[in-house]
């Protein structure tokens, strides 16, 4: 006598939960069911291959090399631009007073005749000419700026601690841009002057109001904005009183400073210009300097920002 299997005991939870559903929805099971099964024939139905991790990380790999190569090519495209533009800061001009007054006449430049060859102090092999003015320091400014109460009179307080023979000058050209300047570019001189006494001393000068920014740059400022880029590789000025040293000797920018880098920060480097001597490491502060400087041209008032403030013209 054969002795038929029984069936295997139904789920009874399955069943009492599919039931409650179904009763509550006010739908058959039947119904129920063919709401579920395109879902489940398209998971059993998928054919497509399955990425591996390791399939997936040499793809991410090969796409961060694509991206690392041709920023490596537009880096290299841009030193070779600035490697064949032989211009220096001797080759502008700045607006004073209306008229666009050269710079080496601007902050008193004095190139000395080449030294001949046979002259011991070059080793008896002759060398270049030599420049009463050693470094400068340009900076755009804007003189109702909060961080101008500090950072003009530091300017000021350098320029009279190496006047001497007017080896070091500082030039301030105050723009438009980043904020409206209502006052006109004389009488910002006179009110540098009376405030803080810029501009009583020879080794501080101030422009004419400029654009440093935009399709109507001044040459000058897209030069120089080009030539001496920010860590992030950034041209563009930020905001206002960001600052450039300059080799006075050879015309070149040779460091770019942030915002609220205090120009009493740039002392040591100013000294080395102006003793001939290399610039000394950036320091620590230089480099969280242009940290916060990143975070403050997404938030600071006085960034400069298209829509915001008159950024190009």
């Amino acid at each position: 006598m054969t002795v038929a299997t029984p069936p295997p005991p139904p789920d009874t939870r399955r069943s009492f939960l599919s039931a409650s559903v179904t009763t509550g929805l006010g739908i058959s099971a039947a119904a129920a069911s063919s709401m579920i099964a395109p879902t489940v024939a398209y998971a059993e139905d998928d054919s497509a291959p399955i990425e591996s991790i390791a399939e997936r990380a040499a793809r991410i790999s090969r796409s961060v090399g694509v991206r690392d190569q041709a920023k490596a090519e537009v880096r290299q495209e841009i030193q070779e631009r600035l490697d064949a533009d032989k211009r220096t800061i001797y080759d502008f001009s700045l607006p004073v007073a209306g008229e666009p007054v050269p710079l080496d006449r601007l902050v008193g430049q004095v190139l000395s005749e080449p030294a001949e060859v046979g002259d011991e102090m070059y080793g008896g092999s002759g060398g270049p000419p030599t420049g009463k003015v050693k470094a400068i320091l340009l900076v755009n400014i804007k003189q109702d700026d909060p961080i101008a109460r500090k950072n003009i009179p530091e300017m000021i307080a350098l320029a009279t601690k190496f006047r001497l023979n007017g080896e070091f000058v500082v030039v301030a050209c105050p723009t438009d841009q980043g904020y409206y300047e209502p006052d006109t570019s004389a009488l910002l001189r006179l009110k540098l002057k009376s405030e803080y006494g810029y501009g009583i001393n020879p080794a501080t000068v101030v422009t004419d109001k400029v654009n440093i920014l935009g399709t109507g740059a001044h040459p000058l400022w897209r030069w120089i904005e080009g030539r001496s880029r920010t860590p992030a590789g950034l041209g563009r000025i930020e905001a206002n009183f960001e600052k450039f040293l300059i080799d006075g000797q050879t015309g070149l920018p040779v460091r770019r400073y942030p915002r609220k880098f205090s120009p009493y920060e740039i002392q040591e480097d100013i000294e080395a210009l102006v003793r001939g001597h290399q610039l000394p490491p950036v320091t620590a502060d230089w480099k969280e300097g242009w940290r916060g400087a990143t975070k403050d041209a997404e938030a600071d008032t006085y960034r400069f920002q298209k829509g915001l403030n008159v950024f190009d013209q």
